[in-house]
């Protein structure tokens, strides 16, 4: 969607300018996240319990009977640095939570794999375990996820850090681990405590 772009090398400090009053007000309240062990994927323990109020955008805007010409557009938009173009686009209507993680391409995982033998013999498929993928080496495989909840009878957007390796920042702000933080359109999101650490930023959009 050509009408999101803007120039990549001020995307960044023009968010942050816009949002340099922007306070993070985690909400404190148990995120499930601890009960993992008994919730797995294709053998992998995942780290995200949905919260009791849950709710996909669909649901939400169904159960209020909003016309389908009048629902807001809700997209995740991955942009490389230096890229002006996005590289993926996500839709963000269908489920209640999108799990953002780690999917390298083939030749990103045989560049990070020391072994010296032979690729074809010994090369074991990478478990995908996210629904927004991140072609980079530092994010986490489960390491955030955008929640979508039922509040006071409102569709509200969240995001929570999975206790991922380097952290996740909202337009440059650190956020805390295992706390759930709303969102707010053209949030911008790295995969890192230090900007120079991520090389991909993931624009959230929530368009009436």
């Amino acid at each position: 969607m050509k009408r999101y772009s803007r120039s990549q090398s001020s995307r960044y400090d023009q968010i942050k300018r816009s949002k340099a009053e922007y306070k993070i007000l985690p909400i404190f309240e148990p995120s499930g996240i601890l009960e993992a062990e008994s919730n797995n994927n294709k053998g992998e323990p995942l780290k995200h319990i949905l919260p009791a109020d849950a709710i996909s955008p669909d649901q939400y805007w169904d159960s209020i009977k909003l016309p389908i010409s009048e629902r807001p557009i809700i997209k995740a938009i991955l942009y490389k640095k230096g890229v002006k173009e996005p590289l993926s686009e996500f839709n963000l209507d269908l489920k209640s939570h999108y799990i953002i993680g780690r999917q390298l391409r083939k030749e990103q995982r045989n560049t990070s794999n020391d072994s010296n033998e032979n690729e074809s013999d010994s090369e074991i498929p990478e478990v995908i375990l996210s629904d927004i993928g991140i072609p980079d080496p530092g994010c986490s495989k489960e390491h955030c996820v955008i929640q979508f909840r039922e509040k006071n009878g409102k569709l509200l957007p969240y995001i929570m850090d999975l206790n991922s390796s380097n952290g996740t920042t909202l337009n440059g702000i650190l956020i805390p681990r295992a706390r759930y933080v709303e969102l707010r359109n053209e949030d911008l999101i790295l995969f890192s405590e230090f900007d120079l650490d991520s090389e991909y930023e993931l624009l959230f959009m929530f368009v009436s």
